[in-house]
């Protein structure tokens, strides 16, 4: 039985413009390779006709099954137009999603579109593996747990959750050899010219209300060894050069025995290599003792989930730790020579103009990295079924679900666009202040290339957009789904262009 995975065609992130090899989908394939299936790879993002060369594929080979990775709700579209592309490509194709989307939305996913036969609820490796095994046998697929689809008679059918994987030691190192890592567009220009995402944990204690992986996992927290951190970045070091991350987990250093950890066998191996964390204000301030020797270690950056300036919106999106804690570590990673990114979060409900000078000011004092989204009600999060509850979600169209656009309003302001504009105008305004524009000449080279990359890359691109309207960057590979579908000479009709979503 052949399995093809597919990474559709899909926008990368505006801010980062990272083309990497999705951390998920090597794992999966490094676990089916290890369970001795015939497997087989294909990263849309990466081609230059994506949607042609994807067609072309199904036609050609033909494979039995297709896996859909969609890592994000604003690639469900992507996900579904692929889906409806294999199945007329080759009718005969068994099609499989996963990601967090459609696990949360599994029965709006399959009624939405009929071309997905099953979707892969939750972790991917062992429900994957026995309903391939099971396919193969023509063994009954209710039995197997974590799948959802629908019956010859169109009810919904979930078979139950399968728990997670416990110890994620026993996973193989990602299968980074079926991916196309000497690729031109793989790197995080943010960073550096070699750069890469990796994941070394999974889940999320914490119950930030807004936060889909706390949601995915059920606030769960599991991690990778330091000894097997170390040999996988040993390994991308030594075979693809690869010498600067961005590492994905959403909190590195739950425990402290990881930091500790990772930062003996960064020592001890002397890759110099560099890193990209993340973490919690009230972790930092943990581990006050342990920054110098995540310095030493190669990491250069912590990114906090800092969110906002006020104790009440921090305590109404349980976030978790406040203000006060926010200032300290700031400093403290400051005074550590590291640098500071925060995530962050405007738009909320009862937010005015003078909040978000506010806001500004607060963060402008220490971030280097402004990470600033727009808060955004995913589903399968507690705070997408209040906004819904309430009323406020104004926008449906999941592929505006990215953080970068407004999707619900607030009191002050109600029209979505303005919001969009007030989003612009903060980042704008950000890095064209002169102590940032000042930071392009630091010592520090990755804060030096960071700036200039920001500073010339997105926001005199959001710049010339205010002033000239010259659009907001485009990503060169991408194309609408519905205009290759034009460019390749159908005559649409009103049904199968709702289709093509």
């Amino acid at each position: 039985m052949r399995f093809l995975l597919v990474d559709p065609p899909h926008k990368i992130w505006t801010i980062l413009r990272a083309w990497t090899p999705s951390p998920g989908c090597l794992q999966l394939l490094a676990y089916l390779e290890r369970e001795q299936f015939d497997i087989e790879y294909m990263d849309c993002t990466l081609n230059e006709n994506p949607w042609r060369d994807l067609e072309e594929k199904i036609r050609k080979e033909k494979p039995d099954v297709v896996g859909i990775s969609v890592i994000c709700t604003a690639f469900i579209y992507d996900g579904m137009n692929a889906a409806n592309l294999i199945k007329a490509a080759n009718p005969k194709t068994i099609i499989i999603m996963g990601g967090e989307h459609p696990s949360f939305m599994a029965e709006e996913t399959l009624r939405d579109c009929p071309a997905i036969d099953y979707i892969c609820v939750g972790e991917g490796e062992v429900t994957l593996t026995e309903f391939l095994r099971s396919l193969e046998k023509k063994e009954d697929l209710s039995k197997v747990l974590g799948l959802a689809y629908l019956d010859d008679r169109g009810k919904f059918i979930y078979t139950g959750d399968r728990p997670f994987i416990e110890n994620l030691d026993a996973l193989p190192i990602p299968a980074y050899h079926l991916a196309k890592m000497e690729h031109p567009f793989i790197t995080l220009p943010s960073e550096g010219e070699r750069g890469l995402v990796v994941n070394f944990s999974r889940g999320c204690l914490w119950d930030c209300t807004f936060c889909s992986e706390s949601a995915f996992y059920k606030r769960t927290w599991r991690r990778r060894s330091p000894k097997l951190i170390a040999d996988e970045l040993e390994l991308l070091k030594e075979k693809y050069k690869r010498d600067i991350f961005y590492v994905g987990d959403n909190t590195f250093n739950v425990v402290r025995e990881q930091g500790i950890g990772f930062i003996e066998e960064m020592l001890k191996r002397k890759t110099n290599q560099h890193f990209w964390l993340q973490s919690r204000a009230d972790l930092i301030l943990r581990d006050e003792d342990l920054l110098d020797g995540f310095r030493e270690a190669g990491v250069y950056q912590f990114m906090m989930g800092l969110e906002y300036h006020s104790d009440v919106v921090l305590k109404d999106i349980k976030k978790r730790h406040t203000v006060v804690q926010a200032i300290q570590a700031m400093e403290l990673l400051k005074k550590h020579k590291l640098m500071v990114m925060a995530t962050l979060l405007i738009g909320h409900w009862n937010e005015t103009e003078k909040d978000r000078n506010d806001f500004f000011k607060f963060f402008g004092k220490y971030v280097d990295h402004f990470g600033l989204n727009l808060i955004t009600p995913l589903p399968g999060t507690p705070f997408f079924q209040q906004m819904k509850a309430l009323g406020r979600i104004k926008d449906w169209d999941y592929r505006n679900y990215d953080y970068l656009h407004a999707v619900m309003s607030a009191k002050e302001v109600d029209d979505l666009e303005q919001l969009n504009l007030i989003y612009r105008d903060i980042m704008r305004r950000y890095y064209w202040r002169p102590r940032e524009m000042l930071k392009i000449f630091s010592p520090n080279p990755i804060l030096r290339h960071h700036h200039r990359y920001y500073i010339t890359k997105v926001a005199f691109n959001i710049m010339m957009h205010e002033i000239f309207g010259t659009p907001i960057w485009v990503q060169p590979n991408y194309q609408e789904y519905k205009d290759y579908l034009v460019e390749r000479g159908e005559a649409l009709s009103k049904e199968l262009m709702a289709l093509a979503k």
